[in-house]
């Protein structure tokens, strides 16, 4: 797939323009920048609205017509919103468009109401034309949305990939960049036929085991429910992060806020590090109660055991040896030390008859110290058990106060920008934002709640899950008219298990490849002696080798993590592109050739790793297309990728550009800017 143009009519702050794209061997990179809120990320949107009927503006997502469009317009009236892409794919030409119509349905009303929309591809071939039957699918045939957060991505979110919580979307990543189709297809379908064999065996089976399958379903399609709702709350969980994220980053930028910010994100680390400190000092002790816990309950006794011994032993009742003669007194007696009778031919008689001739020579007295010291050991077990105990749980209070401590300051920090009615942009003043803020962050704490709690009914489901195929599989082993089924079923179960070996033994093989791409591709970029690559986990790591080789993670910055993501991106694009043109041997991966569109890839960066991400850049794909701020495009980054740059274009963003007096945008090619046009 290689990009010709993208057109722009009524899109966002966008009336009218064209951005035509590089496609040279050498300069195949297009440049586009402008200053912050120009339209860099509705560029990015426009991608994703034409290709995949998908939006994610952070701010008014859901006006998606131009306000100075709608504002012109009459109630009642429609205005159309319109993209264009065209591109060409596999010796084919493809123009494709979507449009929408927004009718005003108030004089104050900027984001209308959709009436109309519309998805269009031409395609030009050998001289004909041709218009497809479904365009929603021929476009997913040629840039699947599954790759879309690959090759259309917003680079100050993309450290995130190198996040050890986010090694599933590394692997996700992968194999969608594999296009494993006919290995997935066939894994699912055999594990349909594996249930449908179930179901025949339970046809032939007991009505119990029947009854266990149609439990077994039911518990099943439950968990699956419950996992759908936590998804769901994991993914409102993030666009609640990524708001608050926004207020922070908003109210850092602003000069009036930016200290109380700054400390307190400063004392939300600290929180952090202490509520760590917190939960190691109550493993320390657990671990001691566990190991002494016994002690301080027993303790009564112990001593009561003790007391009773050495009562016995200064009355005379424990003799200084058990000797035959003493034993012979006892039976006589007819009644032993304990109390208990001992009648001649009853079974206790005996017990105590049988022990003469075989008496110890050490005395009972001597056995009865030793015993009483043992105990005695036991009382300076509970006074140090005590101690350590009494100081763990110090230390725990002590911690605790500097975290009630350091949340008290930031409910001051708070207060103090609640107070505050400067403008902060958006329309939205410090006291708006803060308050926004505070109202994203108990949402938070809610959803977290609602999260574990939705975990907590999975894991008591899959326990009874459990149990029930446990009892399904004992019913099965019992039943003889099912066995030629259940046969049936393991064949299938055991072609699915092979072609899953396949299939993870190709995906570790791409594995392997991303590793040493990204590695070969970081080494090129960073500045420290550290490298990086993709490890047994999926997980995107930096590391350093010790003198064993062995790889060591460590600690890494915000920037360097935006390094690592963007050489796994750029890795798995040359990987398919190789495939596809080197006629690759492997029958379930077959590559192919994808643009690279990425907004703000410089934007946690230094003057010296954005130099160097410049050179490296315009390696990560046969054709990259570069969304920048003035500020992250002038300097080093313009410098580094001067000659390989063949389309530049600067977004000029007027606040009352329209005659309206309202937002408007011009894409200005590089030469019409600098002329002043």
């Amino acid at each position: 797939m290689i990009l010709r143009s993208l057109t722009f009519t009524n899109f966002r702050q966008f009336r009218e323009g064209t951005i035509e794209f590089a496609s040279g061997d050498d300069e195949n990179v297009t440049v586009i920048h402008g200053q912050n809120g120009a339209g860099k990320t509705t560029i990015l949107n426009a991608f994703k609205w034409l290709l995949y009927d998908r939006i994610e503006f952070k701010d008014r997502p859901d006006r998606l017509a131009t306000e100075g469009a709608m504002a012109a317009a009459d109630v009642g009236e429609s205005v159309t919103v319109a993209v264009e892409l065209e591109f060409s794919h596999e010796g084919a030409e493809y123009t494709a468009k979507r449009t929408a119509a927004f009718r005003k349905r108030t004089q104050g009303d900027y984001d209308g109401e959709i009436i109309d929309d519309d998805l269009t591809v031409a395609i030009r071939n050998d001289g004909e034309t041709r218009e497809p039957g479904n365009p929603k699918n021929t476009l997913e045939k040629v840039i699947p949305e599954r790759l879309s957060d690959l090759f259309f991505f917003d680079g100050e979110d993309i450290d995130e990939l190198s996040q050890f919580e986010n090694r599933e979307h590394v692997q996700e990543a992968i194999q969608n960049i594999m296009g494993l189709t006919i290995l997935e297809r066939a894994t699912r379908h055999l594990e349909t036929v594996a249930g449908r064999f179930e179901d025949e065996a339970a046809e032939t089976g007991s009505d119990e085991l029947a009854t266990l399958i149609e439990d077994k379903k039911e518990f099943e399609q439950s968990i699956e429910e419950l996992k759908t709702q936590r998804t769901d709350k994991q993914r409102a969980k993030k666009q609640v992060q990524e708001r608050i994220q926004y207020c922070n980053q908003q109210l850092e930028n602003l000069e009036d806020t930016k200290a109380l910010q700054q400390q307190r994100q400063k004392n939300l680390d600290s929180i952090d590090d202490l509520e760590q400190e917190v939960a190691d000092i109550e493993d320390d002790l657990r671990a001691q109660i566990n190991r002494n816990g016994f002690i301080t309950v027993g303790m009564p006794l112990i001593t009561d055991t003790a007391e009773d011994i050495n009562r016995l032993r200064e009355q005379g009742d424990l003799p200084s040896r058990l000797s035959n003669e003493y034993l012979n007194t006892l039976l006589e007696a007819h009644e032993c030390i304990c109390g208990r009778p001992l009648d001649h031919g009853t079974e206790p008689y005996g017990q105590v008859a049988s022990m003469k001739g075989d008496v110890s020579t050490d005395g009972v007295d001597q056995a009865a110290l030793r015993l009483v010291g043992g105990l005695e050991q036991f009382s300076e077990r509970k006074e140090e058990f005590s101690t350590e105990t009494a100081e763990c749980i110090a230390n725990r209070k002590e911690k605790r106060d500097e975290i009630s401590n350091l949340e008290e300051r930031n409910d001051d920090i708070s207060s103090e920008l609640q107070e505050m009615e400067t403008e902060a942009g958006d329309g939205l003043s410090i006291q708006e934002l803060e308050s926004e803020r505070a109202d994203k962050l108990a949402e938070k704490e809610n959803l977290n709640k609602e999260i574990g709690q939705l975990s907590e009914k999975i894991e008591q489901k899959q326990t009874s899950l459990d149990e029930i195929e446990e009892e399904i599989q004992q019913h099965r082993d019992k039943e003889e008219e099912a066995r030629l089924a259940r046969r049936r079923q393991y064949a299938a179960e055991r072609v699915q298990h092979d072609l899953q070996d396949s299939f993870d033994e190709l995906k570790d093989r791409v594995r392997n490849w991303s590793d040493e791409r990204v590695r070969t591709t970081f080494d090129q970029i960073a500045s420290k002696n550290y490298s990086a690559g993709i490890n047994e986990s999926f997980s995107l790591e930096i590391y350093r080798e010790d003198q064993d080789g062995n790889r060591v993670t460590t600690d890494i910055s915000t920037g360097e993590r935006q390094i690592a993501s963007l050489a796994f991106i750029g890795s798995l694009v040359k990987i398919a592109q190789d495939r596809y043109e080197n006629d690759s041997e492997y029958d379930y991966f077959t590559g192919g050739i994808y643009p690279l569109v990425m907004d703000s890839p410089f934007g946690a960066l230094d003057n010296e790793h954005r130099e160097e991400v410049s050179r490296v850049i315009p390696e990560l794909g046969s054709q990259v297309i570069v969304l920048a701020t003035d500020s992250q495009w002038e300097g080093p980054v313009a410098e580094r990728m001067s000659d390989r740059i063949e389309q530049q274009y600067w977004l000029d963003y007027q606040q009352e550009g329209d005659e309206n007096g309202r937002p408007l945008t011009h894409i200005r090619s590089e030469q019409a800017a600098m002329a002043g046009e």
